[in-house]
């Protein structure tokens, strides 16, 4: 061991330790670049992952409102399909079953049930307006 400590006294101790420090900062510095490596490839993964979270969140709140409005309009079909069969009777009472004379005019009543038969089969005829989108995004 003395003849070693001997072998490197002076200039081939300095060498041999510069060479030594140079391998330990080769290690550090390849240390420090995995980890800093390894941190953003784990820091991507989560910002994926909360991108993929917030594209679910918005799918889910958007099926819950188009789940809402298809309700709705179900209750407007269910409403319009039990009133047709009111305006078909009284179209068919005022003015199938009791038709005026040519010469005759219509009174007030049968104005008014005529106008008010034209004016449902208008309003079931009119497509709706489109989907309303939720004004939250």
């Amino acid at each position: 061991m003395i003849a070693a400590i001997r072998m490197l006294a002076g200039w081939k101790g300095y060498l041999v330790a510069s060479a030594a420090g140079a391998v330990v900062l080769s290690l550090a510095g390849a240390g420090i670049a995995w980890y800093g490596h390894s941190q953003r490839e784990a820091g991507r993964a989560e910002c994926q992952e909360a991108h993929r979270v917030a594209g679910l969140e918005e799918f889910k709140s958007e099926a819950e409102r188009l789940t809402g409005l298809s309700g709705d309009l179900q209750a407007r079909i269910d409403q319009l399909a039990a009133s047709r069969p009111q305006v078909i009777e009284r179209y068919t009472r005022e003015i199938v079953q009791r038709p005026l004379p040519a010469d005759c005019v219509r009174d007030p009543s049968r104005v008014r049930a005529t106008n008010d038969a034209i004016d449902a089969a208008n309003a079931a005829r009119q497509p709706q307006r489109g989907v309303p989108a939720d004004s939250s995004h």
